[in-house]
């Protein structure tokens, strides 16, 4: 029966596959193990209450006012943190939204309510350093009649001092005033001028020499000031400035203007940080802002009429290529392992297999990559034509992870969101652009919250919440069961995959992974084959033909061992009896 089982299998598929695979899932599509675009049901889908826009009711915070339209018209960045007790246990989410243009910084409950908007923070001259200051911007900024921001322009923090009226000296001396004791006049502010990026974590104090102080904590919000080329860093609850992160005065920096887009934190207070026109790599800064080195930098290969080209070009020619060399990284994250998780874009469609990687503490790429293809979102694209806006490959703005090692990456160019699990995987596809509401037609930055999917589309200035649809459900459950080591209740996950939909190809291969942990190595192989996967198949395979020479060998080997004894024994007989036959009876016995 064994030798059909492949084929009843096959059987099942073809008949299931008339009837409908889930009649309240989209349509939409994936990619076979040959890498062509096959039917699938999308992964996240948008329900009518999971728009956010400056019309809902939810942005009206508790005081009647309404988030401001004309300050939310560039949203660049978004953050979901979740706040723990002293337990450890999570309490609650906290959202911030940054607009590049209003040089706002937006805040959001769990449930995406508008609590409040912050266009300037306190900087209090206990809390940072004449360094800091003297190397620090803020922002004058000029309101239109309606309200909206009509002009912004950068001056130093020094001038802007001199304009109340003080000094650098004056400045640090309020220090030695109470704060409850300062007038109005005698409180300070800094305002960017370009926020690109927020980022929310908890970090070690550290003392004046900089040594960890055991115990001691701080909650802070980064926000990356791109125009200003400084990185603010602000208490989470008063919002008040601790710190001023400006252009690194490191040799190996010189030349290079530090633009900060885009950052993370490792639970030292170590920053990883994303500067545009920066092409070595993601800059490495330690807790005071110092640079420490580049990691993840992302090499390109040139092509033969490019290497052409280029032994011809003058230096400075060469030089206005650097982008070709070394392609900017367009967004970060970091899972909880620490792990460094990046995008950036190809050039052309022959070096599209890195746009996606994850960086150890050494600051190597260790992506795994075991799936059917890469993870680069599409595989089938328009290479040639005139219109850029939809030629080459997938253009990642923005990545995402969660806890069970699943990542999801935006494709700004067709609006779709990829999602991948720990072993590269493409899990399902979600989103695209159009002319719905539940349409995603520039997503600049995602983030998980819970199973759910939060997404930030400048396009329309709108956040949109994405929701497992029923397969997406089952296919996380499996994914999170394997990633755990439970191999027999994701396999009970990928058996309602298939029931689901018998045209996802990896189910199967999920179920084999589960034989395969149970030796059912013969039944493992026709899942391995029906999934088409050749590397998990002849590790099957290997296994079944060392269980079967395990099983087989011993009476194997005493079936040979009899044989060879008893043609052995026969010759000593014959020969026995032709010494007792006389010559011709031998030449009988011959015979």
């Amino acid at each position: 029966m064994k030798k059909y089982y492949k084929y009843i299998i096959l059987l099942i598929m073809v008949l299931v596959s008339f009837t409908t695979v889930n009649v309240d899932a989209a349509i939409g599509y994936t990619y076979s193990h040959s890498g062509q675009p096959i039917y699938s049901s999308v992964g996240l889908s948008v329900t009518s209450d999971g728009i956010y826009t400056v019309i809902s009711d939810a942005w009206i915070n508790e005081e009647g006012d309404r988030l401001p339209a004309n300050l939310f018209k560039s949203p660049e960045d978004l953050f979901v943190y979740t706040e723990k007790d002293e337990n450890g246990k999570p309490t609650q989410d906290v959202i911030y939204v940054v607009d590049s243009q209003s040089n706002n910084l937006f805040v959001f409950d769990e449930n995406l309510n508008y609590k409040t908007r912050l266009d300037k923070f306190e900087v209090r001259p206990e809390k940072v350093t004449e360094e800091q200051i003297l190397a620090a911007k803020t922002t004058v900024v000029e309101y239109d009649s309606d309200g909206g921001v009509r002009t912004t322009s950068s001056i130093t923090y020094s001038d802007y001092l001199a304009s109340k009226g003080y000094t650098i000296a004056q400045f640090f001396a309020l220090a030695e005033k109470d704060y409850e004791d300062r007038d109005e006049d005698e409180k300070f502010y800094i305002a960017a001028n370009g926020l690109y990026g927020v980022y929310r974590a908890v970090r070690p104090v550290r003392d004046e020499r900089g040594f960890i102080v055991r115990g001691e904590f701080q909650d802070v919000i980064y926000l990356c000031d791109m125009s200003g080329g400084q990185i603010i860093i602000i208490d989470a609850e008063t919002y008040v400035v601790e710190q001023i992160v400006t252009r690194p005065t490191d040799i190996s920096f010189a030349g290079k203007d530090f633009r900060p887009i885009k950052l993370v934190t490792d639970s030292t207070g170590m920053m990883f940080v994303i500067s545009d026109g920066v092409y070595e790599g993601i800059m490495q800064m330690n807790y005071a802002g110092e640079f420490s080195s580049y990691i993840g930098v992302n090499y390109v290969s040139l092509t033969f009429w490019q290497i052409f080209q280029r032994r011809f070009m003058t230096e400075e020619q060469l030089k206005q290529q650097q982008a070709i060399l070394n392609t900017i990284f367009t967004s970060i994250a970091i899972d909880k392992e620490e792990f460094i998780y990046t995008t950036s874009r190809a050039i052309n469609d022959t070096d599209d297999n890195a746009m996606i990687k994850r960086i150890n503490p050494a600051g190597k790429d260790v992506l795994t990559r075991n799936g059917y293809h890469v993870p680069k979102g599409d595989l089938v694209y328009i290479r040639t034509g005139p219109d850029a806006s939809v030629r080459g490959p997938s253009r990642f703005s923005s990545i995402t992870v969660n806890d069970y090692g699943v990542y999801t990456v935006a494709d700004a160019k067709t609006g779709r969101l990829f999602t991948y699990d720990d072993e590269g995987n493409l899990l399902y596809i979600s989103a695209g652009k159009g002319n719905e509401l539940t349409n995603l037609n520039n997503p600049v930055a995602i983030r998980y919250q819970g199973e759910n999917i939060l997404a930030l589309d400048k396009a329309r200035q709108a956040i949109l919440r994405y929701e497992p649809t029923e397969i997406a459900k089952v296919i996380n459950k499996a994914t999170k069961y394997h990633y755990d080591g439970n191999l027999v209740a994701a396999s009970e996950e990928w058996n309602n995959v298939v029931a689901l939909n018998p045209n996802y190809e990896y189910a199967y291969v999920g179920i084999g992974k589960s034989l395969l942990n149970e030796e059912r190595y013969e039944e493992a192989m026709q899942y391995f084959q029906i999934g088409y996967n050749v590397h998990y198949y002849s590790r099957a395979y290997k296994l079944y033909r060392d269980d079967l020479i395990r099983e087989y060998f011993t009476a194997f080997i005493s079936a040979v061992l009899v044989l060879g004894v008893g043609l052995y024994g026969f010759k000593k007989y014959r020969d026995y009896k032709r010494k007792k036959l006389n010559p011709d009876e031998v030449g009988e016995l011959d015979d």
